[in-house]
């Protein structure tokens, strides 16, 4: 059997992955214009690949169209970051569901990786990148159901979910240690093979990233790029 061969990476995906983290890294604000010229000027690039770009992540709901011409940077009001958690328990169980009846020892092995990575990150106080380590364990998971609709949506929001948790994580350190614990007993519940315990840990996860969210909302609003609903 031959290899899947990797696509080279375009001009566009260079510009789309440029953004996106300027976006979900809080260089761009909400309500923020961006402006196709000056972005393809930052990045050396023509502005044909970044208005693609726009576009994609128009989609993906992290930037909207202005009346008129141009975009700007969403910002979340709380019913949709509280709707958000409610739809991410759904899927990531649905996630894990099909992901248990082909998951390999393999797949496990890259899983306990990539929380091994996290975990460095973590002794380093890297809080965005301990969070991107976790997503990858998420979208491993994810790979598993070979469900190619489940992991365009998760992938969609994902980047939702990444931009609310580095502002979380970053006023309280404490709860990177929880979203530890929390992935390690996926993984255990995982290797051990059992799926209502499977179940039962990626529901404790993803109630535990909804209380912290919570939480933040009613105390600090001010931290969270929140806009009227």
């Amino acid at each position: 059997m031959h290899a899947k061969l990797q696509r080279p990476r375009s001009v566009l995906d260079e510009a789309y992955d440029s953004l996106k983290k300027s976006i979900v890294d809080g260089v761009y604000q909400p309500g923020q214009r961006l402006h196709a010229l000056r972005v393809a000027q930052q990045l050396n690039i023509s502005r044909t690949p970044v208005k693609e770009a726009m576009i994609r992540l128009e989609q993906e709901g992290l930037i909207q169209r202005e009346q008129g011409s141009g975009f700007i940077v969403r910002g979340l009001s709380v019913s949709e970051i509280l709707n958000l958690y409610r739809v991410r328990e759904v899927l990531e169980i649905e996630a894990a569901r099909e992901a248990f009846p082909n998951l390999t020892r393999t797949a496990l092995d890259a899983m306990g990786e990539a929380l091994d990575y996290a975990d460095e990150l973590l002794t380093q106080e890297r809080y965005a990148d301990f969070l991107r380590a976790n997503r990858k364990f998420h979208d491993l998971i994810t790979a598993q159901s070979h469900n190619s609709v489940l992991q365009e949506v998760l992938a969609n929001l994902g980047a939702r979910f990444w931009s609310i948790g580095t502002v979380v994580v970053s006023r309280h350190p404490q709860r990177a240690h929880d979203i530890r614990r929390e992935n390690r007993a996926i993984l255990e519940a995982l290797v051990g093979g059992d799926l209502k315990t499977i179940e039962k840990a990626v529901k404790a996860h993803v109630r535990g990233a909804t209380a912290a969210v919570r939480l933040f909302i009613e105390r600090e609003t001010q931290h969270l790029f929140i806009v009227a609903a």
